[in-house]
C-alpha cells in the first residue's frame, strides 16, 4: 500500500479501508504532531489536536471531498489548536460552581456518591461515538481491539476516542480526577 498517493488512499478511507486509514496515520502522525506542538509547546495537547483531526477524518470521511489531503491535514490541525487555545482561555471549569457540593461535611472527605454522579453526567456529554467506545472499554470491559471490530473502525480510532474521552474528563473533573479514576477501575 506503500505505492498509493494521498488521493488514492483517501478514496480508500472514504469506503472505510481500515489499512488505508493506518497508511495515512503513518505517514502524516509526525508531521503534523510536530506542527501543533510548536504552536501549542504542550506534548500531551499537540497529540490530542492530531488526534482529534484523524478521528474527525474518519468519521467524515464518506461526507468528504478532500483535493489537497496535504494540506488539509494541516490547515485541520491549525483550527483545533485556535480551538484548543480558545476553549484553555475561556474555560473557568465547573470546580468553581460545583465542587463545593461534593463534600458531606465541611472536612476533606468526599462524596462518592456525588462524585460517581457528576463522573457520569459528563461521561453523557461526551460526543456519541467517543461516548459509546468509552462505555464499551471501561463498563464492559472490551478491548480496543475488540470495540474496532465491533464497530468496524481501526484500532487507531477506538484509542483516539479513548484518549479524548480521557482527557475530557480530566478537564473537566479538576481535581477529582483521581477520584473518577478509582471509580473507573475499580
Amino acid at each position: 500500500m506503500e505505492l498509493y498517493s494521498d488521493d488514492q488512499l483517501f478514496q480508500k478511507v472514504r469506503q472505510g479501508d481500515h489499512l488505508a486509514f493506518d497508511r495515512l496515520f503513518d505517514r502524516y502522525w509526525k508531521r503534523l504532531f510536530e506542527y501543533a506542538f510548536k504552536m501549542l509547546q504542550d506534548r500531551e495537547q499537540a497529540e490530542d489536536v492530531v488526534q482529534e483531526v484523524f478521528v474527525q477524518l474518519w468519521e467524515n470521511a464518506p461526507q468528504r471531498e478532500i483535493r489537497h489531503l496535504s494540506g488539509y491535514f494541516f490547515r485541520a490541525v491549525k483550527y483545533q489548536v485556535a480551538n484548543t487555545i480558545r476553549n484553555q482561555k475561556w474555560n473557568i471549569g465547573w470546580e468553581d460552581v460545583e465542587q463545593k457540593d461534593l463534600f458531606v461535611d465541611e472536612g476533606d472527605q468526599p462524596d462518592i456518591t456525588a462524585i460517581y454522579d457528576l463522573l457520569e453526567k459528563r461521561i453523557e456529554q461526551l460526543p456519541p461515538k467517543c461516548k459509546e467506545v468509552f462505555y464499551l472499554n471501561k463498563k464492559e470491559g472490551y478491548t480496543a481491539k475488540e470495540i474496532a471490530a465491533a464497530l468496524n473502525i481501526s484500532r487507531r480510532t477506538v484509542e483516539a476516542h479513548l484518549q479524548k474521552a480521557l482527557k475530557s474528563l480530566k478537564t473537566d473533573m479538576g481535581q477529582l480526577y483521581a477520584f473518577m479514576l478509582i471509580l473507573l477501575y475499580h
